[in-house]
């Protein structure tokens, strides 16, 4: 039961954790011929520091999902997803904001993923809001934990039941406050019970 419990624990958390972004210091350096999408034509906040933040937040997105990190098989963003986050990001808690929490350089790129960042609890909350504006979060760590293997079949519909937008909603928000830690033990609960199910 706790390879159980444990394997569904890095599933999730994994999932939230690669859903928002990579560490791609190079920003839109190393991006593929999609690079030069929507983003660069994104208005947010009217200024051209801020159209660069999309921009860069947007191809770290997609770059995060082509690079063949260990989290780029859970994610499942298209430009147009990438576009709306970054751009929701630049609307809801400012260039100048994510510059001091380390996501963006002075120079607009990404020098950290958003999981690597300590928001404010209110900036977490916006945060939070954005991803889920932007993406269906409970269709893509349902698809997610399908194509990882982890799980048996019983028990994912067992975390697909009990990983609703309202429980996903605080473990984001605290993984962007930098509380990992909260955030893990607020699934404890539901993910044993479902562990417990799966037993013979």
């Amino acid at each position: 039961m706790t390879r159980t419990l444990t394997a569904a624990v890095l599933v999730v958390l994994l999932f939230s954790l690669g859903a928002c972004g990579g560490s791609n210091g190079s920003g839109s350096g190393s991006g593929s011929g999609d690079s030069t999408g929507s983003a660069t034509s994104s208005s947010a906040g009217g200024s051209s520091h801020d159209s660069a933040a999309v921009k860069a937040i947007s191809d770290s997105l997609m770059n995060a999902q082509k690079s063949g990190a260990s989290t780029s098989d859970l994610l499942s963003l298209d430009r147009k997803d990438a576009d709306c986050i970054a751009t929701g990001l630049v609307d809801k808690v400012g260039t100048a904001k994510l510059q001091r929490y380390g996501m963006l350089t002075k120079d607009m790129k990404v020098s950290t993923s958003l999981a690597g960042v300590t928001m404010s609890a209110g900036d977490a909350d916006a945060t939070t809001d954005v991803v889920f504006s932007c993406t269906d979060v409970e269709a893509m760590m349902q698809s997610a934990m399908a194509r990882s293997g982890a799980l048996p079949k019983q028990v994912r519909a067992c975390v697909s039941k009990v990983m609703t937008e309202a429980r996903l909603r605080p473990m984001f928000s605290k993984i962007f406050q930098g509380k990992q830690a909260a955030a893990q033990q607020q699934l404890t609960a539901p993910l044993m019970e479902c562990a417990k199910k799966a037993r013979p």
